[in-house]
């Protein structure tokens, strides 16, 4: 679990639902159903299934990534008086061309990336990924729960996820397998709801082969205890859902058993991570052809309140995080090759750090913060909104003279993925953003 060093507080999700792997025997499998509500809403209703064969990964950096030295405004004096530059002692990202620990330049933008997502500046350069520079929402409250919790829900007062009001809104293309999946120890807000969505780690244990010969014993007992009438055998509430559940968790597992473990393809090697590794098996769900249509994963470790760090000799905190992330994002790229066409990768984070660095040679709290987006038919360059960069990084210039404002409203990114990518009418994207007036962001050819 991560902490706020500011706070002392937990925010990376626990798993709550551990009763169900024990009773199941599952040691080494990480499976969770959502529960919450106990309805199950998998609908055939007709559809003009313009979301056939799309997939959409949503990958959380939780904590509260530094923008500011991920993507660096160096053309703009102002940022080294905020952040002197790492050779004189802080965490400035040096201009591109200056030696050891210099950002890599983005042609004629005066912004440079943090040398240490390299891995991902093809990807800009062949104007395949977006670079949303200040995305966020008015009215952040700098906390971590409550920001996660907004970006995740929609809007604060919706109780469900925006990705399970999708999977309710818009029924499947066709016939799904695994329509949804949170890759990880435990379901992401966005993905709870009324649609039960599991989660899971580790596909390559994602079995019951290891029972041997005990095996088929066990499923057939346990398909025909979920065949027993559930008001015979408890009275507790949720037991019609447990009956209902338990078949389709089987016929999961047997899925993800067929489909062996993950290869990766087009001589990929992702990093030896809890991220690489869940991005690889995600590359490899996805490609095995089981419906994949939604999926999430986290990475935290972007809390950097001290010893953030810069690039080269100055890394420290962020750069590892960064390496990670953006190594994994791009083995994945180049794992699915030309399959990206139909997948898209959108990474977000709850909110932004300070534009002035702390006396801990770290970043503090913040607001807007940059959103990466690859993938599909994703136009590529920087999106700073409509209201633009600012013209310098003054105090005047800054949210209570602080802090970044957000230019790029986060619900439109998401509305721009529902109409462009999956193609939902206006009917189903007002289910998803009730209420929520779309203003394109453009992010899509």
């Amino acid at each position: 679990m991560d902490h706020c060093h500011c706070c002392s507080s937990g925010f990376q999700q626990v798993s709550r639902r551990t009763l169900l792997k024990r009773a199941m025997g599952l040691a080494a499998t990480a499976l969770a159903a959502n529960m919450f509500p106990l309805e199950m809403l998998f609908q055939s209703r007709a559809h003009a299934a313009s979301n056939a064969g799309k997939t959409l990964v949503v990958v959380f950096q939780r904590g509260g990534n530094d923008g500011l030295n991920t993507i660096v405004p160096y053309s703009d004096p102002q940022y080294y008086v905020m952040r002197p530059r790492s050779t004189n002692g802080g965490i400035g990202i040096l201009p591109p061309g200056s030696g050891d620990g210099s950002g890599l330049d983005l042609a004629g933008s005066g912004f440079a990336m943090h040398p240490s997502i390299l891995p991902l500046h093809g990807l800009f350069t062949s104007n395949r990924l977006a670079i949303l520079t200040a995305a966020g929402f008015a009215g952040s409250t700098q906390s971590h729960f409550t920001d996660q919790d907004t970006i995740e829900h929609g809007f604060p007062e919706q109780r469900d996820g925006w990705l399970n009001r999708y999977l309710a809104a818009v029924p499947a293309a066709g016939v799904s397998t695994l329509r949804a999946a949170a890759i990880g120890d435990d379901v992401a807000k966005s993905l709870r709801g009324t649609v039960l969505v599991p989660s899971m780690t580790d596909v390559a244990s994602f079995s019951f082969s290891r029972l041997g010969s005990s095996k088929a014993a066990l499923e057939g007992n346990l398909r025909a205890m979920y065949a027993q009438d559930p008001a015979s055998s408890t009275t507790n509430p949720a037991r019609a859902a447990v009956h209902a559940l338990g078949p389709e968790l089987l016929n999961r597992v047997a899925a993800i058993e067929g489909i062996g473990a993950a290869s990766p393809q087009n001589g990929v090697t992702y990093p030896n991570s809890t991220f690489g590794r869940e991005m690889r098996d995600l590359a490899h769900i996805i490609r095995s052809g089981l419906g994949l249509e939604v999926a999430t994963v986290d990475i935290g470790g972007w809390d950097t309140h001290d010893d953030q760090g810069a690039g080269g000799a100055a890394a420290n905190r962020q750069a590892g995080r960064l390496a990670d992330f953006s190594g994994g994002i791009r083995a994945f790229v180049d794992d699915l090759g030309p399959l990206m066409n139909n997948v898209v990768v959108l990474t977000c984070t709850e909110f932004g750090r300070t534009v002035r660095q702390n006396a801990s040679g770290g970043t503090d709290h913040g607001k807007a913060s940059v959103w990466f987006l690859v993938g599909g038919s994703v136009k590529g360059g920087l999106y700073h909104g409509a209201a633009g960069w600012p013209a310098s990084l003054t105090e005047t210039n800054l949210d209570s003279g602080r802090y970044l404002r957000p230019t790029v409203e986060f619900r439109n990114v998401f509305a721009d993925i529902l109409t462009r990518h999956f193609g939902v009418s206006a009917t189903e994207l007002g289910a998803v953003l009730p209420g929520h007036a779309h203003t394109p962001v453009g992010l899509f050819v």
